[in-house]
């Protein structure tokens, strides 16, 4: 395992599926001396290594506030600090918006008690990096990910929507995606300090990456009423002769995030339902027989 905190830390997290308590708890037990990288506009602390945001509650800023009065928290950049208690939570979010996170996760570092170390100074060995771009931590999510997946689709196997074509091709497509996270997500209320003064509290809550399927959804149904994909399609190798343009234009609106931390893409033609490509069979056969 690597020498960095952070990295050993968070993985355990993800292994474990999210679930605080099954760390080792001379883990737990620890307090976490770290090197604040900066207080603004995010509060980022490193452990020589790899550099995580930090998430106060209202409950640590009150108690460091009456502690150290004379020391704002915005003041405490390249700092040392302890973190007396800690825990860590995982969180469903929008990683085109949160650069500290993977794949729609984030692991948070919720500060419960902190003080500083005015009189200590730590220089890092080596410039820290964001812990969401190491490849081995980046696998590990991957690896979570998977079991996810997998896990999902066993559940799914009585879900299945048979296709039947040509031949005899035959497929089972799932009728609902895999592609969401499922696990128990933390709920801590935290507070901004970016002034060094608690502000509104900052959403522990996902940002819901559904807002692009819900469009698709509206998109996809709106099409059905002019006609179906089948006859779209048809009706342009008709006009073929007549105009190049045979397939609608692709979007270059930005796509939303998906939890897999890539981006969805629009087709460049309408998408064909199961019950658009069955119809479509239909017609073939009718065809075929009436030859």
């Amino acid at each position: 395992m690597s020498a960095s905190a952070f990295k050993t830390l968070y993985t355990h997290m993800i292994q474990n599926g999210g679930n605080y308590s099954a760390l080792p708890q001379a883990l737990l037990k620890k307090d976490l001396q770290v090197f604040v990288k900066e207080t603004k506009p995010y509060f980022l602390v490193s452990d020589s290594f790899f550099y995580v945001p930090a998430y106060f509650t209202q409950a640590a800023v009150n108690e460091y506030n009456s502690k150290f009065p004379n020391v704002k928290i915005a003041d405490l950049d390249k700092k040392v600090i302890v973190i007396t208690k800690w825990s860590l939570e995982l969180i469903k979010v929008n990683s085109a918006d949160v650069f500290t996170s993977y794949a729609g996760v984030e692991c948070r570092l919720i500060v419960h008690s902190f003080k500083p170390q005015l009189k200590e100074s730590l220089h890092p060995t080596r410039y820290p990096t964001n812990l969401y771009r190491d490849d081995e931590f980046k696998t590990t999510i991957q690896a979570f990910r998977h079991q996810q997946v997998v896990a999902a689709a066993s559940k799914s196997k009585n879900d299945m929507a048979p296709i039947s074509g040509g031949g005899n091709v035959s497929q089972g497509v799932l009728k609902n995606s895999c592609g969401e996270w499922k696990f128990t997500e933390g709920n801590t209320k935290v507070v901004a300090v970016s002034d060094g003064k608690a502000k509104k509290s900052v959403p522990t809550a996902a940002a819901k990456v559904s807002s692009g399927k819900k469009a698709a959804t509206k998109k996809a149904a709106k099409a059905a009423k002019k006609g179906s994909a089948v006859d779209a399609l048809e009706t342009a190798g008709t006009k073929a002769g007549k105009s190049s343009k045979v397939g609608k234009k692709s979007a270059t609106r930005r796509a939303p995030a998906t939890p897999e931390g890539g981006k969805a893409t629009q087709g460049s033609t309408s998408r064909m339902t199961v019950k658009a490509y069955q119809n479509w069979l239909e017609k073939v056969k009718s065809k075929k027989a009436k030859k």
